[in-house]
């Protein structure tokens, strides 16, 4: 039972840490437009990243070739280390902020949340279906608090904003780490 919540636990650390700039445009949405469509906007982007990264963890497990899964850990370790070279190389990222309908905030969320995608869907791809799971449960309590932080937050965005970029940095780091875990954990997991 313990391992399950460890690993949901671990599931939600990547979905807050791969969601941070989502977290910064969310409390920027809000203040620009109706705080529901903005929190509907991210709650199904959200949701959607999360059920994509299942089918295609799924399917992939069942494809016959578990042992190559584990090389799915390249996608996240790329990521990782692409962020922490341009941290490095001080490379700056810009984002378009649309304030229109609930459909143009959702595309914005899922333009966001690839990183999510490539980070979810090779973690469960590697588990077992009951890890699987905790993992979803971890990930969606985290979208869900991450939700809740910016509807606390949005009266004070000016002020959170700064700081939310500033953790957002160590986002790579912990892409490089579920990387690593995915390559070097042995393909038995999904067996």
């Amino acid at each position: 039972m313990l391992e399950y919540l460890l690993f949901s636990i671990s599931a939600g650390v990547v979905m807050v840490s791969t969601n941070l700039d989502n977290l910064a445009v969310l409390l920027g949405l809000m203040l620009v437009m109706d705080h529901r469509r903005s929190l509907m906007g991210f709650a199904v982007a959200h949701g959607l990243v999360l059920c994509l990264s299942l089918a295609v963890a799924t399917g992939l497990s069942q494809s016959g070739l578990p042992e190559w899964i584990g090389y799915l850990g390249i996608v996240p370790l790329a990521l990782g280390l692409r962020g922490i070279w341009h941290q490095i190389s001080g490379v700056e990222q810009t984002d378009d902020t649309p304030s229109g309908a609930v459909t143009s905030v959702v595309t914005l969320f899922l333009s966001l949340s690839v990183d999510t995608f490539a980070v979810m869907t090779p973690l469960l791809a590697d588990s077992s279906p009951a890890f699987r799971l905790a993992a979803l449960i971890g990930a969606a309590c985290a979208s869900a608090g991450l939700a809740a932080v910016a509807a606390w937050g949005a009266p004070h965005a000016q002020k959170l904003g700064p700081r939310v970029t500033r953790l957002e940095r160590i986002a790579p780091y912990i892409m490089v780490c579920v990387g690593l875990y995915i390559l070097l954990n042995s393909p038995t997991d999904i067996l």
